[in-house]
Parts: structure tokens; sequence; C-alpha cells
């Protein structure tokens, strides 16, 4: 998915809940899918990823947050994701051109989903 501007953490957020109602309207409420399902419609809805490196992190931090702790696997995967690429690229790194209010924020949900301390 390319960009000529970055896609905020916001804006991810925004983008992933659009297709969370899409999945649950379309496929859940009318065939049954269940949670898992549609975690997994949201990822494939962008599963070419983003351009940035730092787009695809708060990705990974979106899909995790919306597996609400019901699905393990997802768990496991996501955070699996989230270290390697904050290994892979630095936090500081990936967050030296978002405006500080909004690393504030991602930070704050880090640390609250326990990955990163302080």
């Amino acid at each position: 998915m390319l960009h000529e501007e970055r896609l905020n953490y916001e804006t991810l957020k925004s983008l992933a809940l659009d297709s969370y109602f899409d999945g649950c309207r379309d496929f859940a409420v009318m065939k049954g899918w269940s949670h898992e399902q549609i975690i997994g419609y949201v990822s494939y809805t962008f599963d070419e990823g983003f351009e940035r490196p730092v787009e695809d992190l708060m990705w990974q931090v979106v899909l995790l947050v919306l597996s609400g702790g019901w699905l393990p696997t997802w768990e496991e995967r996501a955070l699996r994701n989230i270290a390697e690429g904050i290994e892979k690229n630095g936090l500081e790194n990936l967050l030296a051109n978002v405006p500080q209010e909004e690393a504030e924020v991602f930070k704050h949900d880090l640390r609250i989903l326990k990955i990163i301390s302080g």
C-alpha cells in the first residue's frame, strides 16, 4: 500500500476498525464467522503491508489490540512481529519522524501492552 505521506497511528486504527466493522457485518453476523476469522479478514485486507516499517509496527500493535487477548496464536505472532520490528530498526529510529504527540500515544500503548517499560 503506497502513500506519499506516512499513515499515522490514528489512521491505521481507523482503517482497522472500519475493516473489522465490515467483517463483522458481512461475515460474522451473516455467515457466523468467529472472532479469529474476522481478525484474519482485517489482516488480509492489508496483507501487502505498508510502505514504512513504522507503519507495519503500528499495524501489528493494532492487530494485537483487536485480537483482544482471545486469540493466543495471534497474540504470539503479533508480539513476535513487534519485537522483531523494534529489534531490527530500533524504536527511537522508527519514531524519529513521527510527531512527538503521536509517538507518545503509541509508546503509551506499548507500555500498557508491556512491550516496553517506563
